[in-house]
């Protein structure tokens, strides 16, 4: 058994929950204050000390918070991220005066490298953003080939990372902005412009015609496509769910089930 819930999505904090049946990790430590990373957690009936590990894509905040940070390095539940993050980690833990020294907590991690934590394969790869970010396939030791793919933050996705998408049996994908709410914006033009970028996030025409090429290069369909980090302020979940759609094909109705994360609360459970 693979599982994959959202507990939060979105630039106001991001923390995901993989589990098999004997381990849990969490992907991102976002959520901005220790109440709401503890009730977040225990939402889905995880308490911090339950957990394996904790991962981090890359060190902007709303994907690694001083206050998450401190509560898995406070239980002893270490944190594996790239070099740089993990840097970025230790200047936000010992800004923070912590009572004991993080060190051996702070695992740095490398792409294109399997890790073994708990009975979970995790394997990061590159994704193009504005710092050093990481994207994460998940599979059971042993589990029959059963794997979920996840990208939160990233400009564009080439070809290159289609090797990493197909054949999941779930993915989870930015969809990040509507390209007409986007450009429709009051916010400055730098910072559109910046969205936009190939270092930036992915519109949802991006993540469709992605998706869409997964797909085709896939031996089977996965069977859910969860649609992560929506723009507040230039997304709807609707509009991403029915945008992505239309690049599935005219059968997707016997297709994945296609769903956007909540921003700040709980989705649903992915299990595999």
């Amino acid at each position: 058994m693979l599982s994959i819930q959202t507990l939060a999505s979105g630039s106001s904090g991001n923390m995901t929950v993989i589990r098999s049946a004997h381990s849990t990790l969490v992907l991102d430590l976002g959520i901005r204050s220790m109440k709401g990373t503890v009730a977040a957690l225990e939402t889905a009936g995880i308490a911090i000390e339950s957990l394996e590990a904790a991962l981090v894509s890359h060190r902007h905040s709303d994907h690694l918070g001083s206050s998450g940070l401190k509560l898995c390095l406070r239980a002893g539940i270490p944190v594996l991220a790239g070099p740089e993050t993990i840097g970025e980690a230790e200047r936000l833990y010992r800004w923070k005066k912590p009572a004991h020294d993080p060190e051996g907590s702070l695992v740095p991690i490398r792409p294109q490298t399997t890790y073994l934590v708990g009975d979970i394969e995790v394997t990061p790869f590159s994704v193009s953003h504005d710092v050093p970010t990481y994207g994460f396939e998940f599979a059971v030791a042993g589990g029959g080939g059963r794997k979920v793919t996840v990208a939160t933050d990233l400009g564009f996705a080439p070809d290159d990372l289609l090797p990493h998408f197909a054949d999941a049996d779930a993915i989870l994908l930015e969809a990040n902005y509507d390209e007409d709410l986007l450009r429709l914006s009051p916010r400055h033009v730098k910072d559109k412009t910046r969205v936009a970028s190939d270092h930036g996030h992915l519109s949802n025409m991006q993540a469709g015609r992605f998706i869409a090429r997964v797909m085709e290069t896939s031996r089977a369909l996965p069977q859910a496509i969860v649609l992560v980090h929506l723009s507040r302020d230039h997304n709807r979940p609707e509009m991403a769910v029915d945008d992505v759609s239309t690049y599935l094909g005219p059968g997707r109705q016997d297709g994945p089930r296609v769903v956007a994360a909540p921003r700040d609360r709980p989705g649903p459970e992915i299990v595999i």
